[in-house]
Formats: structure tokens, sequence, C-alpha cells
């Protein structure tokens, strides 16, 4: 029993978009290799006992929002934030922590370091050195987890020595399936097939006759939401490179979870909230993988997963038995970039001894350079990969173990206020007002390095959506807010680009309700930014409706305006203008406002133009003071005050 307990490692992820999870999931495999029972969970999923009963514990923790704990360990969080706790509980816990920020956010690893301070009050101790990574690295974070990983395996082998006679598993052993479709293939016939290309038998199925068509029917979401497909209309011109929707949605009240009598539930949305959506695989996609994996004899066999005992998180399935080929449509992410876990798998089922080396050798932190050459850089989708390396036969029973699933595409919610209430009209509306959410969605579509098109698979799921389309959602709530009558009174200065003025528009047309009842809000300065006047200048009339642009030649003061907007179009002139140019100019404006307390909110598409941003604030104010140190230290006093809302994507 003692033995067994100190031969645990317990890894906790906290992820807000899947690569501390994925992360997470490596440093599982890693402490297997090494003979430790070891389990990988998400930081909800814990409580605090479960800590005790494992000698190490893994924190891999990423910084969401303002400095924001990620949404799967918010429950984790407030456990361990208990008053009533004693200070010396977690003494016997012995942990290490890897956290993966982005040093523009001005709460850089947040999440990580109050973690870290939390435990060490609570008698934690670490058994490792933790380590910050940055999405500004050179090599980003991959590369600096790569190093930091292989320290922590050397540090367990020599540290913590497993037991004698008994070597770690080497790396060209694979491991035992976290996750298996045995069972439930079990009985099945496999495929003897040997062509790795599409078959052209004349199927008439589904399967070979709807490739350019995704799923029609409902994806069961836990906590979904009905959304029904009002509004999908380009808001940029149709000769203009870029193609950025404008998505609305219609949602209906859903019904409580428990036949209590209640009330239908309304969708609530606010500033900074989220739209979840789930996009899925196109069924030419799916039998391009079947076909070159031979799994088409299982493909379409009725595989009842109950068999199968746990199932990994965000695996959408119905309670029905489902199909291989339904798995594929639904959940499998066959056209992501690969990580370097998912060469390793594919290494153990190459017959080609130089596929095989090749694909070990991405997976060393001596050759990080050359897997991001070959696959971040390229941007290499599964398949592609697939196809290259030819001898590859993945068994369709480790679908589950291999491949990374569909994770929901969040997009900030472009609405608030009175514009979130719809009557709906046309057939089958009915009589009850729903819920209208707004999306500025811009179509991700571009060439590789390889002069290969790529078009996004949420971005493509979307284009293929008819309007009047259903589709399941989820609502991601705002971790850091900044609405309310309270903010609505402090001014708003909102620094964004492309689309980033989503969560803008909503957050303004929020504060308008404010105004609308008690005559209180803050002077608005939005300062947009983006290529073309003519092209993409998003929602022009109604920021003109709300008071527009400040032009040279208007003397009114921005106290009397309740929207003030300052354009950068950087390629409508010579020389470039953005918007952190606009900010420097307009110093003494802004200088005027920060003793108030504003809000600022920075949202877009480049942490450059963040950090950008912030430098334009900061430095004139500061520089200001000249060489006055106590005027210079109360300048930066005022600047702790104000609220530095960021959003970058």
């Amino acid at each position: 029993m003692a033995a067994a307990q100190h031969r645990t490692v317990l890894v906790l992820y906290g992820s807000e978009t899947g690569n501390a999870q994925e992360i997470a999931e490596e440093l599982g495999r890693t402490c297997q290799r090494l003979h430790f029972q070891t389990t990988v969970e998400e930081m909800n999923a814990v409580t605090l006992p479960e800590l005790l009963q494992n000698e190490l514990v893994i924190f891999v923790v990423s910084t969401t929002g303002q400095g924001d704990i990620p949404h799967n360990s918010t429950l984790f969080w407030k456990r361990l934030l208990q008053r009533r706790l004693p200070a010396d509980c977690l003494t016997q816990v012995q942990y290490t922590c890897f956290g993966l920020g982005d040093s523009t956010y001005v709460k850089f690893n947040w999440a990580a370091r109050k973690l870290i301070r939390r435990l060490d009050q609570l008698g934690a101790s670490t058994f490792y050195e933790t380590f910050e990574a940055d999405e500004q690295f050179p090599d980003g974070i991959e590369g600096s987890f790569a190093r930091w990983s292989d320290g922590l395996s050397k540090h367990l082998l020599d540290k913590h020595s497993h037991p004698p006679g008994l070597e770690p598993i080497p790396n060209d052993v694979i491991l035992p399936p976290r996750w298996s479709l045995e069972p439930a293939l079990r009985g099945i016939e496999k495929t003897t097939a040997t062509s790795k290309q599409p078959q052209e038998n004349g199927d008439t199925s589904p399967k070979a006759s709807s490739g350019n068509t995704p799923p029609a029917d409902l994806l069961h979401v836990p906590g979904g939401w009905t959304a029904t497909l009002a509004v999908n209309e380009r808001a940029t011109p149709e000769s203009h490179w870029q193609d950025v929707r404008l998505v609305s949605f219609d949602v209906p009240p859903r019904a409580p979870p428990s036949a209590s009598g209640a009330a239908p539930e309304p969708l609530r949305c606010q500033p900074g909230d989220c739209l979840t959506i789930y996009p899925r695989n196109f069924p030419a996609d799916a039998e391009r993988l079947i076909a070159l994996m031979g799994w088409e004899a299982v493909a379409d066999e009725p595989l009842d997963l109950s068999k199968c005992g746990a199932l990994p998180r965000g695996l959408f399935v119905p309670p029905t038995p489902t199909t291989l080929r339904r798995l594929l449509l639904d959940n499998i992410d066959i056209t992501a970039i690969p990580r370097r876990s998912f060469l390793k798998s594919m290494s153990f089922f190459s017959t080609d001894e130089y596929h095989r080396e090749r694909l070990l050798e991405f997976t060393l932190p001596d050759y990080v350079d050359e897997y991001f050459d070959y696959a971040t850089r390229a941007r290499r989708t599964i398949i592609e990969v697939l196809e290259e390396f030819t001898s590859v036969r993945l068994p369709a029973a480790r679908l589950l173990d291999i491949f990374p699933l569909i994770r929901g595409r969040d997009f900030s919610i472009a609405n608030g206020g009175d514009q979130l209430l719809h009557q709906p009209t046309g057939p089958g509306s009915g009589a009850s007002s729903c819920t209208r959410v707004d999306l500025l969605v811009a179509m991700v579509r571009y060439r590789t390095v390889l002069r290969k098109p790529r078009e996004g698979l949420c971005s493509r799921y979307l284009a293929s959506l008819p309007v009047g389309a259903a589709l399941t959602v989820t609502k991601k709530d705002v971790l850091s807010p900044v609405h309310g009558a309270a903010c609505a009174r402090r001014p708003l200065i909102a620094l964004v680009t492309g689309t980033g003025v989503a969560p803008v528009r909503s957050l303004i047309h929020e504060r308008l309700t404010h105004q609308a009842a008690r005559g209180a809000v803050g002077p608005m300065l939005l300062f947009f930014g983006n290529r073309n006047r003519a092209a993409d200048y998003f929602f022009e009339s109604e920021w003109a409706a709300l008071g527009g642009e400040k032009t040279a030649d208007d003397n009114d003061e921005i106290d009397s305006r309740l929207l003030t907007v300052f354009p950068a179009f950087s390629r409508d002139q010579r020389e470039k203008v953005y918007v952190q140019d606009l900010v420097r100019r307009e110093a003494a404006a802004l200088a005027a406002l920060i003793p108030r307390r504003p809000v600022f909110a920075v949202c877009g598409g480049s942490s450059r133009m963040a950090e950008a941003c912030r430098r334009a604030v900061w430095e004139p104010f500061l520089d200001a003071a000249g060489g006055n140190e106590a005027e210079r230290a109360e300048r930066r006093r005022m600047l702790d005050e104000v609220t530095w809302w960021q959003e970058i994507w």
C-alpha cells in the first residue's frame, strides 16, 4: 500500500483553449514511462483531500482574460481560497507548476503565480522548479515546454527512482491506451483492405454523396442551447480580400433541467461573454481518413461506447450507439496541426524505418525548430501528414487516444443591452421572444508557406450553414467583468483593431442602457484600426449615430459627446497609421481622463498592437512628470487604478 502511494503522480490542468490540457496529457505519458501510477485531470474535478493521496502533483495552468484562472479551474480555486482551511493542510503536497502566458498582457502568468502563492500559504512545497512559459518566446511555448519537460523527466529519474530492476519504458515502446475503443469494436470484422485510396464504388449513401455538407443534426453538448442561424452575411465588400461576416443567432428560452414547473430559462449575455460554436468535419474529409487508415470495414458498424468505460472530456456523443464515422464527423479534429505527441504515436505504427526515425526526430527537444518548420510554420494538417507518411496505419481502437478532439470555438458576443432582445418572425417562429446574439467573424482563409490554401475548420463550417439552420451552442461567461452601472460612470477608452470591435460594441450597447435610465455614463472614446475605410470600417453607421468621428474643425469637448471615434486606416495613405499612433496624438485628452479611473478595453488580433497601445498610454502620461519623482509616483498610482481589460486572440 505504501509503495503504491509513493509511486503516484497527479497531473492537473487549467486550460482555456486546450494547450494546457495537451501539455498535461504529455506530462502524464512521461510519468507513465517512469512507472508512476499517473492520473491526468482538469483541476475542477479534484478535491483537496485527493491532492494528499499522491506523492507528487504537477500543475499545468494557463492565464486567461485579465489574469484569471481558466473556467475549468475556478471551482478548484474557490476550494483553495476557503478561509477555514488550516495553514498547514497541504504540507504533504509536493508539486511543480508549468504556467502558460503571454507577456504582452499586463497580468502575465498571473494564474500560475496566484496558484503557487496559495499552495505555499497552505504548506505545500515544490519538488522541481516551476516555470513561466511565454507565447512571445522565439520558439513559443512548445519549445520551452520541451526543455522544461526534459529536465523534469531527468529529475524524476534521479530523485524519485523506480523500484529496483524496473527500467523506464523506452521511448520506442508504445504505452497502453488511456482511452480505447477496443471493447466497442470487439467482434466487428477488421478490414483487410490494403489500398490507401478512396474506392469508387458508386455508393450513394450520405457518407459518399454529402462531402460538402457537414451533419445537420444537433450535437449532443451538455448544457447546450439550440440556436437558429438568423443572419450570415458579409460585413466587407465582395471585392475585399477578407471575408468578415456578421453572424446572428436566435436562441429561444430552454426548459429548466428538471421537471419543476419553472419557467423556461432565457439566454442572458453580458459584455465580454463568448458564444461557443462546435464545428464539425465534412464527410469527404472523414472518408479520406477512413480510406487512408483502412477502416472501411468498421467505419459504419454500430459502436456502443458504454462498453468502453471512461471517455475523454469534451467527447460529445448521443446516448444511443454511434459509429466510427460519426465520431470522425462530430468529434475528431482531423484537420488540426499535429502536436509532437501525435507524431510520436504515428511512429509506433510505421512499417518504414526511415519514416519511424523521422517522426521520432520531431519529438526530441533538440529538434524543436525542425518540428516548428515542418508542422506549425507550414500549417500541415493531420490528414496531410498521414498522407505523407504512407507506411503509418493507426488502429481504429486508438482513435480517442491518439487524435485530438474538436474543441468549441469561442466568439465574443458583439451586441448587448436592448439589442439582445428579439422577436422572431416567419413560419414556426411562435410568439416567444428570444435572445439575439451577434458575432463578428473573420473567416480564416489563407495560403501556407507551401502555397497550399487553408480554411479554418469553424470558418468552413459556418460558411456552409444556410439561414434557418439549427445548431447547439454554449455560452462562456466573462471572468473579469467591466459592465454594470458603476463601470458605466467611468470613462471608456477602447483601443481595438478589426473584429476586436465586437466585445466593445457589446459594452457600448450595455452602457447605453444605464444612460437611458440614470443619465450617468462616462465619455466613450473608440480608437478603431483596420486597413481600409471603404472596406472594413465595421459598424460605421452606428458610431456616427452616437457621435462619430472628431474632426479637426470640431471644437466639442469629449465630455459633451456620448461617443468619440478616432479611426486609423493603415493602408489609405502613403504612411501607415495605426491605433497606437492616434493614441499618442491624443495623449492630452487621455491624460485628462486618467484621474477618473477609466476602463481601457484593448481588443484585437495582435499582441504587438496591445503592447504598443499600452506604451502609447503609459509613456506620455509618465513623461509629463519630467524629473519630478513625486509627481511621477503619483502618476504611477493613478495608472495602477485604471482598468486595463485586454482580449487578444
